[in-house]
């Protein structure tokens, strides 16, 4: 750990250059998110980093939203109801305004949750979303959606800031960006007519301060108390925060379900091979990888499904039982029976520390397999590629979607098959078959598991109204900074 911390100590001397760097007036919260500039995106056209996420959930809120438990609460949407059969949603909209002043009405509410889930759109929650049949908009400001069958996770997807509701760029809040500065974003929240004739001193003191930026620069600027809170930190630069001196009180761990560990890059090389990657899969000592971490609550995992998921049990490896030395051994032999020379696997990882510790503990445990193994950057040249990925919804879908033919480099004929009957199967039909895609995985080894997502944050002591939850989201709403 020692190593970073003359990177941390230099960006301390940095920051404390930065007029930026300055001190929020007393209720405002400072925000450094990890990753690159904080920004709303169109999530129909691309994957989010963590600060688009929690931009784009600010001003463009979606039907329903997460409290800071990871429970739901109304937002766009101030009230709905479900029909007994589960097949029908119907949301009533509160009287609400796009940033350009224009009323939202139904009809345009519902254009947007159509655009997201169109063909055209390539909004990672989509193939969730199957079951929507119609989005109807009843009158100005009644919508309805319409499933072929219930779908127990629906708010829990409508929540989702991908599933923001926009028009033409625009959204409703609640926040709507005051000031926008190449070091941070100021944002404010978006006031209703009773409330529009608050001072600007109020304002003031209800500002968001938002900055998209390195893992070494947040966690610096919050060791030096010019942030309240830091949020998007994954495994990577986890080791960064020991170097920096954070008190272990300020560390929270959210226990989030999801993906990872490491799958087939291309399509030839020696990560086609299956006895390899079982042999890879079966030589990791999880426990020891996460170890070197000391993240509270990370745990290590040897399936694709975090548990019982949709009416069936997860399917487990063949070498799930065995000690890690049975398993050991096992795959040496595996390598020497069926693969008999030594080979370089590529693996590849983001940058950060947590991804060199990484690599070296899983260097360490494949070398008596005779694998050499080389680091290189997440999307060069790989054999095998970290997959590091928190499930939006508790849907078996979601974790199967990633290794269907045409989405993967490798696939199963089983899986393939599987998951093409399901797609036309009733609800009870599919869980066997979504069991039988599972357990297909698994056999071939197309994933091999290492642990769930490690999501983390930096709260203030001060700062009151964050919790960490199972969706590893933080809306900026629900915090609270003291007053002076």
């Amino acid at each position: 750990m020692r190593l970073f911390a003359p990177l941390v100590i230099a960006l301390f001397a940095a920051c404390g250059a930065l007029t930026a760097c300055s001190r929020t007036p007393s209720g405002a919260v400072t925000v450094s998110i990890i990753g690159g500039e904080a920004r709303v995106a169109n999530p129909n056209g691309r994957a989010l980093d963590a600060p688009a996420m929690v931009m784009t959930g600010a001003l463009m809120q979606g039907l329903v939203q997460f409290d800071a438990t990871g429970e739901i609460e109304p937002a766009l949407a101030e009230r709905w109801m479900v029909t007994d059969d589960g097949l029908s949603y119907i949301f009533r909209i509160r009287r609400s305004f796009w940033s350009n002043g224009q009323p939202v009405s139904a009809a345009q509410v519902a254009q947007s949750l159509r655009t997201s889930l169109s063909s055209a759109s390539r909004n990672p929650l989509r193939p969730l979303l199957g079951q929507v049949v119609q989005i109807l908009p009843m009158t100005e400001t009644v919508l309805e959606i319409r499933l072929s069958e219930p779908q127990p996770g629906l708010l829990a997807l409508l929540a989702d800031p991908r599933m923001a509701v926009t028009r033409q760029g625009r959204g409703t809040g609640p926040y709507r960006l005051y000031r926008s500065y190449p070091s941070a974003k100021i944002l404010r929240p978006v006031m209703s007519l009773a409330e529009s004739e608050a001072d600007d001193a109020e304002l003031k003191r209800a500002e968001r301060r938002v900055r998209g930026e390195s893992a070494p620069l947040a966690i610096a600027r919050y060791a030096e108390r010019n942030a309240s809170l830091v949020l998007g930190g994954n495994f990577a630069d986890y080791p960064l925060i020991a170097a920096a001196g954070i008190a272990a009180r300020d560390i929270r761990i959210d226990p989030v379900p999801g993906l990872f560990g490491l799958v087939p890059a291309r399509t030839s090389g020696p990560a086609t091979n299956r006895v390899v990657r079982q042999a890879l899969a079966m030589s990791i000592d999880r426990t020891a990888l996460l170890r070197l971490f000391g993240a509270r609550g990370w745990t290590p995992s040897e399936t694709l499904m975090p548990g019982p998921v949709d009416q069936y049990v997860e399917a487990r490896p063949d070498w799930a039982d065995l000690t890690l030395a049975d398993r050991k051994a096992r795959a040496r032999a595996l390598m020497a029976q069926n693969y008999g020379r030594p080979l370089t696997l590529r693996l590849g990882l983001p940058q950060g520390p947590g991804a060199r510790l990484m690599a070296a503990q899983l260097a360490a445990d494949w070398r008596p397999l005779g694998v050499d193994l080389k680091l290189v950057a997440q999307g060069a040249f790989a054999d095998l590629q970290l997959i590091d990925s928190v499930a939006p919804t508790t849907n078996a879908l979601w974790y199967l979607h990633p290794f269907a033919c045409g989405n993967a480099p490798l696939c199963s004929a089983a899986t393939r098959n599987a998951l093409d009957l399901a797609k036309r199967a009733t609800r009870e039909e599919r869980a066997p078959l979504y069991a039988e895609a599972d357990r297909a995985i698994i056999a071939e080894q197309l994933y091999i598991p290492i642990a769930r997502p490690l999501r983390w944050s930096l709260v203030a002591p001060q700062l009151a109204g964050f919790a960490a939850n199972a969706t590893g989201q933080h809306p900026l709403n629900t915090l609270a900074a003291p007053r002076n």
